[in-house]
């Protein structure tokens, strides 16, 4: 074979109707200002000039600038009008925001004024983009199976607003969590793996890890003293805070738990296909060996996963003089005891999936007359 059969790229239909649709969507993102009912202005000019610096609690020095924009509405009454905007920012911008020319921002101005305050940049688009990457991405690698994950995801979201709406009408939130769970594992790993025996011992091994790690959470945190729930970011009094933590410590350990109980499932299938009368031993030690490999890799991804979404608030309340302790203890303790339990139901994970898989894929079929999916 020639390497230009090699490098050939034929696109299918899903493949030419998803970039029909992900363009067409960008460009109506692009102009959808009439959609909004509050005043939309795109920017044309700006001028930056120095204004004054300020030292902050560690004597870091912080300099602020001043900016003229000029800027052209885009929606309502006024639309093609000019207006004025000033706006003041930090070289840090911890509390305040950069504008560049071309972006769009919400405006509050008068009817008879040419000078209004800005609100807020319009980012529609560039979450649009980054959904559109993504699906691109999932669409032109997996193509049809990329299209499943794609559907699975948007049923998922669905499913996940539909859930806050009942907690905002004052659904049990423990009882929604469990019952979310059971959904989003039944439906994605059933969309990933399709209706096979790997499937359902991966779904049964997600279930069985999942109640597990909530199982050593209870006990732990009951022989303990409480955390202080009261110090999690954006927390605004509500009355269920050991169950709002709960929900997000088990909904962030989920997700690890599904990769690797699918990976067990799918390879213990998959040794099975390829040698039927493999004996029990050796599909036991080849699940160990795919454990080593899966394990490492997980716990440091959840670590790092964890660990990245506390850096901006850390390293805020360092500038501002949060002592190390403050930090451990009222900060980052919900981060370590979400990454503690998600480590841990990665490492239960794999012998109770391995078990699953060896019932259900090898036990419970016969050894010749067909291969175990």
């Amino acid at each position: 074979m020639t390497l230009k059969k090699y490098m050939k790229f034929k696109l299918n239909r899903i493949q030419i109707l998803g970039v029909l649709l992900i363009v067409a969507f960008l460009i109506f993102m692009s102009c959808n200002a009439f959609l909004y009912k509050d005043t939309i202005a795109r920017v044309i000019k700006v001028e930056n000039t120095f204004d004054y610096e300020d030292y902050g609690p560690n004597e870091e020095i912080e300099k602020y600038y001043e900016q003229s924009i000029k800027a052209v509405i885009v929606n309502g009454t006024r639309k093609g009008d000019e207006i004025s905007l000033m706006n003041t920012y930090s070289s840090s911008g911890i509390n305040d925001e950069r504008y560049r020319k071309g972006e769009q921002l919400f405006v509050s101005i008068s009817e008879d004024a040419e000078k209004g305050q800005i609100l807020g940049k319009k980012r529609d688009w560039y979450l649009a983009f980054l959904i559109c990457l993504f699906v691109a991405l999932l669409l032109f690698l997996n193509k049809k199976q990329g299209g499943l994950i794609a559907v699975t995801l948007l049923i998922n979201i669905a499913v996940f607003v539909v859930a806050l709406q009942r907690y905002g009408k004052g659904a049990d939130l423990v009882a929604t969590a469990f019952a979310l769970m059971l959904f989003f594992s039944v439906i994605t790993l059933l969309f990933a793996g399709g209706f096979q025996r790997k499937t359902l011992a991966a779904i049964v091994a997600t279930l069985l890890t999942t109640f597990l790690c909530f199982g050593i959470y209870e006990i732990v945190l009951n022989c303990n003293d409480r955390l202080s729930y009261e110090m999690m970011d954006y927390v605004v009094n509500p009355t269920d805070l050991p169950e709002l933590f709960l929900t997000g410590v088990l909904m962030g350990s989920l997700g690890a738990v599904m990769d690797v109980t699918i990976s067990i499932a799918a390879g213990v299938a998959e040794i099975k296909e390829q040698t039927p009368d493999i004996s029990t031993k050796d599909i036991i030690n080849s699940v160990r060996e795919m454990g080593y490999d899966i394990m490492g890799t997980m716990i440091n991804v959840l670590f790092f996963t964890y660990i990245s979404g506390s850096i901006p608030i850390v390293i805020i309340k360092i500038m501002n003089g949060y002592t190390l302790y403050h930090l451990v203890h009222f900060q980052l303790a919900f981060e370590i005891v979400r990454f503690l339990v998600g480590a841990i139901g990665i490492v239960l994970a794999i012998p109770v999936s391995g078990l699953c898989s060896v019932l259900l894929l090898h036990k419970w079929t016969p050894s010749k007359g067909g291969a175990a999916k």
